[in-house]
């Protein structure tokens, strides 16, 4: 794992001007750049697809959101190219919420420091919708544990505004650390150590890994179709233990 990564690009170097063009890309293109430099390999057609960045050999699809619509454009790349692949998936360890007002096209008050982290194992969690892709050795999953700066406009619910806004753009920032999962003995490295050597609840998952709802539904299903796991209905509550 690489740590203290320098960035190719920095959250302070952005202006009302660039925030007020709604680019609803500009995470997703931070990390294309910070992962390939030279942007003449970006964007690159290869057969019915295109790849964010291609070079060396190695493609890079940077996925910000649910890895599931990857599914056919890897299983093209594997099938008609000898090219490794990359997917780069960005994890907001920190996140800090800016408000625009509309009207202005300014940001209003001091941002705030959202209360939601991601971490390693919310990344991970996320493998489970193409789960057939691991372990082959020409697909790497890197999680880039960052800073995350949203942007959101104050169209929402309620006096402030704020409920259930509407998110404009997500901006990148520092970077902490690059984790690479290239197999399941990659994840039994980095899940295993948080839970507890005998049996344990799904609760108690939750709590070790972080994790709720359909991020902790999706890491379970993970761990228990791939092995690392085993599970049991007791009564009403599900048993795991590490096999």
């Amino acid at each position: 794992m690489a740590k203290n990564i320098q960035p190719h690009f920095n959250a302070n170097e952005k202006t009302n001007a660039v925030i007020t063009t709604y680019m609803e890309r500009s995470l997703h293109a931070s990390l294309k750049k910070h992962f390939c430099p030279d942007e003449s390999h970006h964007e690159i057609k290869i057969g019915r697809y295109v790849a964010d960045a291609c070079i060396n050999e190695t493609i890079f699809e940077i996925q910000t959101g649910n890895f599931a619509p990857l599914r056919k454009k890897l299983q093209f790349y594997l099938e008609n190219t000898e090219f490794n692949i990359v997917i780069v998936r960005p994890l907001a360890k920190n996140r800090r919420i800016f408000w625009l007002d509309e009207e202005s096209g300014e940001l209003k008050n001091a941002p705030r420091l959202s209360s939601k982290h991601e971490n390693l194992a919310s990344g991970i969690a996320d493998i489970h919708y193409i789960s057939e892709f691991l372990g082959n050795e020409r697909v790497s999953f890197c999680f880039v544990l960052m800073e995350i700066d949203e942007v959101r406009k104050l169209d929402g619910y309620g006096k402030t505004k704020k409920i259930r806004a509407t998110s404009v753009d997500r901006l990148a920032g520092e970077i902490y650390e690059l984790c690479y999962i290239n197999s399941l003995d990659d994840i039994k490295k980095a899940v295993l150590p948080l839970l507890p050597t005998s049996e344990f609840s799904r609760a108690e998952l939750s709590k070790c890994l972080k994790l709720k709802g359909l991020k902790l539904w999706s890491m379970q299903k993970l761990l228990v179709d791939s092995k690392i796991l085993s599970c049991e209905k007791v009564g009403r509550a599900l048993i795991f233990k590490n096999i």
